[in-house]
């Protein structure tokens, strides 16, 4: 296979606030074939371990699939947008059906989630990656005035404060006459801001693909591809001091986000896909979750009135659809 790139440049190190610091990786050579490197070269290039294809047969056909595109790498380019962030779960007014790390309901609500959430694990074993794909909805605005959606899979937030998210957002603002649309890539690591990965383009009905891998708790490498137009880009993060993963939970998410602190309305993002929903175990046997196995969360507004509601397609497909923005 012979990889599409720009010019090649080496690992380097951004440093962002609150302490983040982000690691981007040597560009693949032209010629190079993630199927046959061995398993140093794909970690110095930053591509995730390959699957052993006897103990994780399943998963080792997804990464064969995956990296047996051609593709265009790139070296991220970041803009931390302060002022604009995610988040952990926050419940709803209804107790019984709140997001708690102790019991997902069946009818879990969310002011700001609406998804897939799994969790928690098996005593003494943690999430260490997971993975989704999804499609890039084009954003309506409902009336005069900013709304937002975000689309992502992640690791925590479910009843902790720490979460690590990547994925698209899809905001639109109408002011004048007509209105304005947002796409972008993007990633976040609580009490980080929202960071743009602003070279890599994204628009509605792209197809997109990210991996979350977490090293260690606190180190996590992800791995974020448009799949319609094949550009991917690969980065490892260290937070602050004092900041870590408990992989307690994982998620495949339509959030609506933050800005200036204050609880921004729902885009009308009218239906989002997701798919190939699945994380892994870390410690014991190989074992996956699947996006159907864990607990749909329905976004809640005003008056505990639905806004975003997923519902389960198979195991690992899962619909979801805009009702109201707030």
């Amino acid at each position: 296979m012979a990889a599409k790139r720009p010019t090649r440049k080496a690992s380097r190190i951004t440093e962002l606030s609150h302490g983040f610091r982000v690691r981007t990786y040597e560009l693949p050579p032209a010629g190079f074939n993630p199927l046959t490197a061995s398993p140093r070269k794909l970690l110095h290039h930053g591509l995730p371990a390959r699957p052993d294809a006897r103990t994780a047969p399943e998963l080792r056909k997804i990464w064969d699939r995956e990296f047996s595109r051609p593709r265009t790498w790139i070296t991220p380019v970041f803009l931390e947008v302060k002022g604009r962030s995610h988040g952990p779960a926050r419940i709803s007014g209804r107790p019984r059906a709140g997001l708690s790390k102790s019991s997902l309901t069946a009818n879990a609500t969310s002011t700001n989630w609406s998804g897939s959430v799994a969790g928690p694990p098996p005593a003494n074993r943690t999430f260490a990656w997971i993975e989704g794909q999804w499609t890039v909805p084009n954003p309506h605005a409902p009336a005069i005035g900013n709304y937002y959606a975000a689309e992502w899979v992640g690791i925590d937030g479910l009843g902790s404060s720490d979460v690590l998210q990547a994925g698209t957002g899809t905001d639109i603002s109408w002011a004048g006459i007509y209105p304005q649309t947002y796409t972008y890539a993007w990633w976040e690591w609580l009490p980080s801001n929202e960071v743009w990965i602003s070279n890599l383009p994204v628009l509605p009905g792209d197809i997109m693909y990210c991996l979350i891998c977490v090293n260690s708790p606190t180190t996590a490498t992800v791995y974020i591809s448009n799949q319609s137009t094949l550009v991917t880009a690969s980065f490892t993060v260290t937070p602050q001091k004092g900041t870590s993963l408990a992989g307690s939970s994982a998620e495949w998410v339509v959030e609506r986000i933050m800005v200036n602190g204050a609880q921004t309305k729902l885009a009308d993002y009218k239906v989002v896909y997701f798919d190939e929903g699945i994380a892994g175990l870390s410690g014991g046997p190989f074992e996956i979750v699947t996006l159907g196995s864990g607990s749909p969360v329905t976004m809640t507004g005003n008056n505990d009135a639905p806004l975003s509601v997923p519902t389960f397609e198979t195991s690992q497909l899962m619909k979801m659809n805009w009702l109201k923005d707030s």
